[in-house]
């Protein structure tokens, strides 16, 4: 599954390095965010495939771009996986609500994500 780039938006760096390099292992292009500030934009420009989303970052959180994504005409049906360490039912009732594709809770298994990714990118 060469050329499908995948936006990672996360505050913490040591999440992004380990999912950029098991994604890149894998031969996806890797776009690499820090924060939510800026990310909507970030992913206007960039396009990708599909976009992994951390839900609570300081200044702009996940609900925001999570919602920003949706809501525009240029963003709308990527899929949107998120990323997150709040597991509570009501949390991923309202991530698919809004349009999130899945919800995977902190911690996870960075291989099974990649496998999660590859299907998702494959019924797309």
């Amino acid at each position: 599954m060469s050329e499908k780039t995948i936006l990672l938006i996360d505050d913490d760096e040591l999440v992004l390095k380990l999912l950029d390099i098991n994604f890149r292992q894998k031969d996806f292009n890797v776009v690499d965010f820090l924060g939510g500030e800026g990310a909507f934009e970030k992913a206007k420009e960039v396009l990708p495939d599909l976009i992994i989303l951390d839900i609570m970052m300081p200044m702009i959180d996940g609900w925001t771009v999570l919602k920003q994504l949706k809501e525009d005409d240029s963003t709308k049906d990527i899929p949107v996986l998120v990323l997150t360490v709040k597991g509570a039912a009501e949390d991923i009732s309202k991530a698919m609500e809004v349009g999130a594709c899945r919800y995977v809770v902190k911690p996870f298994n960075p291989s099974e994500l990649v496998s999660l990714v590859e299907e998702i990118l494959e019924t797309d």
